[in-house]
């Protein structure tokens, strides 16, 4: 695709159109086989704006075209350019169209694809177009009726969406089973399914008294791998009644689990498609991390019912309407069914991780786009993560109280629409009588804010001044930046750690009490007087607002701070304050061409993490997180260039000092950990101290790592045992990489985390390994499990992906440019290992962007992936 093509191509928010008719009531009928599927669809249009009418439609073979009951002349529709134009209409009428389409050979899993004998959909964003000829826009909603016929005994199971309203058996031993959704819906969220799975069955009574049939379909045999993810599902439909008073609509709720699946789930109405990966659990297979995915993402899902189903986006600039929503509904959800404060520990991790490295990346957008080229690019952590963090600023400046009242309100107004970010924040805003309109700027500015703070004390006159200004830059260029509105929770400490009780006319107090600060210009000062020594300042609390802190306080008072601060959020981040500023100053020594020493790491900085360690009233899984160091990417994004040697040999001195250091402190809390391992926060605790064990001298603690191995009786410690064993060069490793595999050859996803371990590992050897995976029998590069868990974890390994002495980048490019053709979704979402180019070293950058451009000049890419390469050729 040249430049000229891409700029053509690209779509702009600013030309939204309304649709040019309105479509009510969908017939689908489905004449369903692997090789060929027949697909006939009957609609009735009325106030046609023009005479001609253009469909969507990819890979389709048109067999009938008829207007009111009559065949269609042939001068009267072209097809074009994936278009079924259907020229010179009455201003009303009923189309019929019946196409035919081979899912056997749609490997892009988009539209009807098949699935290991199965027939599944997954229409969203576009998918529809691969169905049958139709107006694939979010914004036109209508009610389907569905039917599907089949081969009973290939196809047993027929699910789409909504009620079944008829069963019948037909002859030549074909079945037919009618569905009908009475909730209008767009096609994105059209689904169905053809194939022979297990069925787990259970009910749910709303609180209204209704009830509803829960059916999890899977493979046969893995029926009890299913019950936590049915246990899930009945806690989030409880607790969206109680925390939204949102309840079911439908008499049944389906979920199917299938290995092929481009992304984790889909939220199609009472028939969900799921990433098996994300459904099926038991302690020998799946890890506690594996766990909490489950119930996060069926919540998410099933939350999805109404921020995204019965509330849908106008188009898909607003994605961040229903995702950005559902992923705080589930943030929230998660948080009250474990601890609220680990929970937000756990999410903010994860947006620093993957949306500030996008924020800072060639590729940096708005929560709200303003144009794309491929739609399917915009499934990303700045439209879901950071869009879930600007609906948890509303929350924080309206209260709880008043964001229920904002979201009733919402439902009231917009219930059956396809709506806009504009829409959702007005009805938040009017019940409130908050004005947003500067907030906004959330979702139409992008990059993270910097916001800088400096304090000074006056112990003459007993008065604290605080000063705190917000900035912004971009690697992406952006058009004059105005100010944020950015909501900074807050509190001041006495020298006893207590709380000091503030009475201020610009502190503002939220509905749990919280104490909060607006920043709303370039730069603020408040004034707290009557303070007769200077406070101890905790500040962005609960991680208020998505900004970088710039503050610089003394060791001294971060100590204080991680000891006595009563937000858990803050003690583990000003623990990693310190832990990225001593990693910082050592990269920087070792450039200089200086070795580190022991007096390089604080004994102060020892004393703390023994206090944290030994401290006995501290909940296990905190406590873990305590003694997490900052990530790889995070450090990355600390450094103004990235250096993966340095970079790793300051990391492995600080866990190895530690570890030398806390020798005997880390063996008491082991085996106390070990005592209560049957407890998922003990095993972290667990499996945290044996990370340390890898870099001790002790030859006995190390020898606990494949002790754990291979007496471990659940995955979470088996699997982080394995990882651990993957960073070295040993023939033990090797044994357990063996046995791991000869172990679960026949379980396809725990054959997943096999990749992952191997593909993540701090080994020398880890490109050549995973280069050797991409050949083995068990990986399959069509299916996007077992390439996620190989080349898109090996993409995120800064260390050995980043190996400036090997091809790392090349390989990449060459498997990105063969995935994309025949899966240009999951093509581009391995183009996000390229993310931190801003950060290269030049002969680094120049040589990759001279094979990239190289071998795009030599292939026809798709839109999803060319998006990306213009983005990086372009830097």
């Amino acid at each position: 695709m040249s430049e000229t093509t891409s700029a053509k191509n690209k779509r702009f928010r600013k030309d939204y159109q309304l649709p040019p008719c309105e479509i009510e009531n969908v017939e689908l009928f489905f004449h369903l086989d692997v090789d060929t599927t027949k697909v006939k669809s009957r609609w009735n249009y009325k106030n046609l704006k023009q005479m001609d009418l253009t469909l969507d439609g990819v890979g389709l073979k048109l067999l009938t075209l008829r207007l009111n009951a009559k065949a269609l002349e042939s001068d009267r529709y072209q097809i074009f350019d994936e278009k079924l134009i259907l020229k010179d209409l009455p201003s009303e009428g009923e189309i019929e169209i019946e196409v035919e389409l081979c899912p056997l050979k749609n490997d892009s899993l988009e539209g009807l694809y098949q699935s290991r004998g199965s027939l599944c959909t997954q229409c969203e964003p576009e998918g529809f177009r691969k169905i049958t000829y139709f107006l694939d826009r979010p914004d036109v909603m209508c009610s389907f009726l569905v039917t599907l016929q089949a081969d009973k005994n290939k196809f047993p199971v027929l699910l789409s969406n909504g009620d079944r309203i008829s069963r019948s058996e037909l002859p030549d031993g074909q079945h037919q089973i009618v569905y009908r959704d009475p909730f209008k819906k767009p096609c994105y969220l059209f689904a169905l399914f053809a194939g022979d799975l297990g069925l787990l069955r259970d009910q749910y009574t709303t609180g209204s008294g209704r009830k509803v049939e829960l059916e999890i379909y899977s493979a046969h045999g893995t029926q009890k791998r299913c019950l936590h993810a049915m246990n899930s599902l009945k806690k989030a439909m409880k607790w969206d009644e109680e925390r939204f008073g949102l309840e079911y609509d439908l008499d049944q709720y389906m979920i199917v689990a299938i290995d092929d699946f481009n992304a984790g789930a889909m939220e199609n109405k009472g028939l969900n498609i799921f990433n098996s990966r994300l459904i099926l659990a038991d302690a020998e297979t799946a890890t506690d991390d594996d766990y909490f995915h489950i119930e996060s993402v069926v919540g998410h899902e099933y939350f999805h019912n109404w921020t995204g189903n019965r509330v849908t986006l106008r188009d898909w600039f607003q994605l961040s309407l229903k995702e950005g929503l559902t992923v705080f509904r589930d943030q929230e959800f998660s948080g009250d069914m474990t601890d609220r404060q680990l929970q937000r520990i756990r999410d903010v991790d994860s947006l620093r991780e993957r949306q500030f490295a996008e924020d800072a990346g060639p590729k940096a957008h708005p929560v709200r786009p303003e144009f794309c080229l491929s739609v399917d690019n915009f499934f990303t952590a700045t439209i879901y993560e950071k869009g879930a963090e600007v609906i948890r600023m509303m929350q924080t400046l309206v209260g709880r109280p008043g964001f229920r009242k904002g979201m009733d309100e919402y439902f009231r107004r917009h219930d059956g629409h396809a709506v806009t970010i504009e829409d959702f924040a007005q009805a938040i805003a009017e019940p409130n009588n908050i004005n947003f309109e500067q907030f906004k700027l959330w979702y139409s500015q992008y990059g993270t804010p910097q916001v800088e703070v400096r304090e000074h004390y006056d112990a003459e006159k007993h008065i604290y001044n605080l000063d705190l200004k917000q900035s912004l830059t971009t690697l992406v260029p952006q058009k004059e930046v105005q100010p944020f509105h950015i909501p900074l929770r807050f509190g001041l400490l006495n020298s006893e750690g207590k709380e000091i009780e503030i009475d201020h006319p610009e502190v503002r107090k939220n509905s749990e009490n919280h104490c909060y600060l607006e920043l709303k210009d370039g730069a603020k000062s408040i004034q707290f007087k009557n303070l007769k020594q200077k406070p101890h300042l905790s500040i962005l609390r609960d991680f208020s607002a998505p900004v970088n802190l710039v503050w610089n306080p003394s060791l001294e008072e971060l100590y204080f701070l991680i000891e006595n601060d009563s937000d858990s959020f803050n003690r583990r981040e000003l623990m990693q304050r310190i832990e990225l500023q001593l990693l910082n100053d050592w990269i920087k020594k070792l450039s200089e061409g200086k070795e580190l020493t022991s007096s390089d790491l604080p004994s102060s900085f020892i004393s703390c993490f023994r206090k944290i360690l030994n401290d006995t009233q501290m909940n296990h899984e905190l406590k873990a997180l305590m003694l997490t160091l900052p990530s790889e990417n995070r450090l990355l994004q600390s450094l103004a260039v990235l250096q993966p040697e340095l970079m790793e040999k300051s990391m492995t001195f600080l866990i190895r000092s530690l570890a030398q250091n806390l020798q005997e402190d880390f063996q008491k809390n082991f085996e106390l950990a070990e005592r209560s391992a049957d407890r998922p926060e003990s095993r972290a605790l667990k499996n945290r101290i044996l990370s340390y064990f890898a870099e001790s001298p002790n030859q006995e603690q190390q020898k606990l790592i494949g002790e754990q191995y291979w007496k471990a009786k659940v995955m979470t410690e088996r699997y982080h045992a394995l990882a651990l064993l993957c960073d070295r060069q040993d023939t033990s490793a090797q044994e357990a990489i063996n046995d791991f595999h000869d172990r679960y050859r026949k379980e396809t996803l725990v054959l997943n985390k096999w990749f992952s371990a191997q593909s993540f590992s701090r080994n020398q050897n880890t490109f050549e390994r995973v280069k050797s995976l991409t050949h083995h029998p068990d990986f399959n590069i069509k299916n996007p499990n077992n390439v996620y868990s190989l080349l898109r974890s090996f993409g995120q390994n800064i260390f050995r992906f980043h190996d400036g002495k090997k091809p790392t980048y090349e390989f990449m490019v060459d498997k990105i440019v063969e995935i994309d053709d025949f899966n240009p979704q999951v093509a581009a979402r391995l183009c996000e290992a390229f993310q931190s180019i801003g950060k290269w070293p030049k002969e680094q950058k120049t040589r990759f962007l001279g094979y990239l451009e190289e071998k795009s000049e030599c292939v026809t890419l798709s839109k999803n992936t060319h998006e990306w390469v213009e983005s990086l050729l372009s830097k």
